[in-house]
């Protein structure tokens, strides 16, 4: 891979500069340690392949793992922050008398 894709993280596009890229398929063990992959964009669908090492390989699983990680934090916080809003809209309507038994 590209040297700037090294410092980077294999995480991150080359054409869209966001860690959204995931290895998509192992086309070839080059050498013990040196696989050649293809990767895949999920933001701006660019399709590469590359030489990568062991150590860059773990620390884009690493880099993934923790994306996923925050994505289901921030789904937490959006779910709870959904139900804090239907939960007023319902106290609201109980107050105007606005819910009646048979609406159950």
């Amino acid at each position: 891979m590209a040297g700037d894709a090294q410092t980077q993280g294999l995480e991150m596009c080359e054409a869209c500069h966001r860690p959204f890229v995931v290895p998509v398929a192992l086309l070839d063990m080059v050498d013990e340690g040196l696989y050649l992959l293809a990767l895949h964009c999920k933001n701006c669908d660019t399709l590469t392949t590359g030489i990568v090492e062991d150590e860059a390989l773990e620390a884009m699983e690493h880099a993934n793992d923790a994306a996923v990680e925050e994505m289901e934090s921030a789904l937490e916080i959006v779910s709870i922050a959904r139900f804090i809003d239907e939960l007023g809209n319902f106290t609201a309507a109980l107050e105007t008398n606005s819910v009646l038994p048979e609406d159950f």
